[in-house]
C-alpha cells in the first residue's frame, strides 16, 4: 500500500512539471503598443551672409582705436569711429590731428537772428533733413598751418558727395560787419572739446574767422559744420571726409 502512495505522489508530481515546462515553451506575444510621439522643437538661426571687410586698429597717439567693419564694396577704406584722431602734416613742424566727434540729425532747428532779436525756424524741404557734424583740429607742431576750410569737408552717402549747407547764416556776412556767433538753440549749450567754451561754427572763433591752425591744444579749431542730406541717410552707412592741407584725406564713418 505504501508503495502505491509513493508512486502516485511521484506522478502527480511529474504531471506538474510537465505543464510547467509546456508554459515556459509557449511563445510569448510581441508588446505592439505604440509610444506616444515625442515633439522635437528646433531653431531656425537667422545668418548674415553680406560680405565684409575687417580693418586692423588704428593708431591714434597714445590710443589705439576699435578696428571698423566696412560694408564691402564701399569704396572706402579703413574710415574711423567718431571721436578717433587721424595725424596729418609734415611730420615735423606743424603735424596735427583732426577729428570728427558727434553728429546731430533733425528735420528743424532754431537759429538765433540778431536782426529780429529771435530764434528763426529753418525747416526742411520735404525729403531732407539737417545734419550737424562736430569736427576738431590741434596743430601739435612748431609753425602754423592753412585751416582746412568748410569745402574741404563733405559728407558722402550713397552716390551723393554732399557740401555744406549754403543758406545757414554764417557769424560774420562780410568783412565788414561786426563780429557775431550764429547761435543754434539746440546745440548751442554744448561746450567745445579742448576748452569749456561753447561750440560755434567751424573755422570761426568768437564770431571771427580763423585762417590758420597756430600750434598749441588752446588754439585748437573746433566747431560744427551743417549739412541738408536726404531724409533717408543713415548715420552706419554715411561718412564724412576732410582734405587736409598736405593733401591727405581723412575720412569717418558716422555709426
Amino acid at each position: 500500500m505504501e508503495s502505491e502512495k509513493i508512486v502516485l505522489v511521484i506522478g502527480t508530481l511529474a504531471m506538474l512539471f510537465c505543464a510547467g515546462c509546456m508554459e515556459d515553451g509557449q511563445p510569448v506575444t510581441p508588446d505592439t503598443t505604440v509610444p506616444a510621439a515625442t515633439t522635437i522643437k528646433t531653431q531656425t538661426f537667422r545668418v548674415d551672409t553680406t560680405a565684409r571687410t575687417t580693418t586692423l586698429p588704428v593708431p591714434t597717439g597714445d590710443r589705439t582705436v576699435s578696428p571698423v567693419t566696412t560694408p564691402a564694396g564701399s569704396g572706402f577704406f579703413n574710415p574711423l569711429p567718431l571721436d578717433a584722431t587721424f595725424l596729418f602734416g609734415d611730420g615735423t613742424k606743424w603735424i596735427s590731428e583732426a577729428a570728427v566727434h558727434r553728429i546731430w540729425i533733425n528735420d528743424t532747428y532754431r537759429w538765433y537772428n540778431p536782426k529780429n532779436l529771435q530764434y528763426d525756424t529753418r525747416i526742411a524741404p520735404s525729403g531732407k533733413k539737417y545734419l550737424f557734424i562736430f569736427v576738431s583740429m590741434v596743430n601739435r607742431g612748431t609753425e602754423r598751418l592753412p585751416l582746412p576750410s568748410t569745402g574741404n569737408i563733405y559728407v558722402l552717402y550713397g552716390n551723393e558727395v554732399i557740401s555744406p549747407y549754403a543758406l545757414h547764416p554764417l557769424p560774420m556776412e562780410n568783412p565788414d560787419s561786426a563780429p557775431r556767433i550764429a547761435r543754434i538753440a539746440e546745440i548751442e549749450y554744448s561746450h567745445k572739446v579742448y576748452s569749456s567754451e561753447y561750440v560755434e561754427d567751424f573755422g570761426y572763433s568768437h564770431g571771427q574767422r580763423l585762417g590758420y591752425l597756430t600750434p598749441g591744444e588752446s588754439n585748437a579749431v573746433e566747431g560744427y559744420i551743417i549739412y541738408e542730406v536726404p531724409a533717408s541717410l543713415t548715420p552706419e552707412k554715411t561718412y564724412v571726409r576732410i582734405v587736409l592741407p598736405d593733401k591727405e584725406e581723412a575720412t569717418w564713418v558716422l555709426g
